[in-house]
């Protein structure tokens, strides 16, 4: 008789504790998540028009790491952001010292420091696109591959 009820005790507990399940599971879904709000907003771009100051590859300490171009602007000086892959890769980011460029981007304030994360520069007829709209930085690929995927004439890989 004591085995019974030791056994009907343990089917008890387990049931007990299989119902309990539940309404934790409940409760926790009612809490919200808070939507933070995106580091690069598209919906804030902004073309500023200025001359190429200095070009930074290797930023100074302190700075976003990847390179930086500094411009002068009509409302003054700006470092504008190109990351750290806009000088590397197929279609390096060709700008040097006294170029009039035309870059679109989001002004960001980031530990102190106002920066402006470039998303195209424009220099003369060339225009170079560093950010996609999302403002993730874009490495230039190779040719042969940027080729095989948008190749649509030879129905290469896409």
């Amino acid at each position: 008789m004591s085995k019974l009820l030791g056994g009907l005790g343990v089917v008890a507990l387990l049931a007990l504790s299989a119902l309990a399940v539940p309404a934790q599971a409940q409760t926790a879904t009612g809490v919200k998540k808070v939507h933070q709000t995106p580091f690069y907003d598209a919906t804030k771009e902004v073309t500023l028009e200025g001359t190429v100051e200095n070009v930074l590859r290797n930023p100074s300490r302190g700075m976003l790491p990847g390179g930086h171009v500094i411009l002068a602007t009509g409302s003054g000086t700006v470092d504008a952001h190109v990351g750290p892959f806009a000088f590397k890769g197929y279609r390096p980011l060709s700008v040097a010292t006294g170029d009039r460029v035309s870059v679109v981007g989001v002004m960001k304030n980031i530990h102190g420091n106002e920066v402006f994360l470039v998303r195209t520069v424009k220099v003369g007829d060339d225009e170079f696109t560093i950010r996609n709209k999302h403002g993730l930085a874009l490495v230039s690929m190779n040719p042969a591959i940027a080729n095989a995927k948008t190749d649509k004439t030879t129905g290469g890989a896409r």
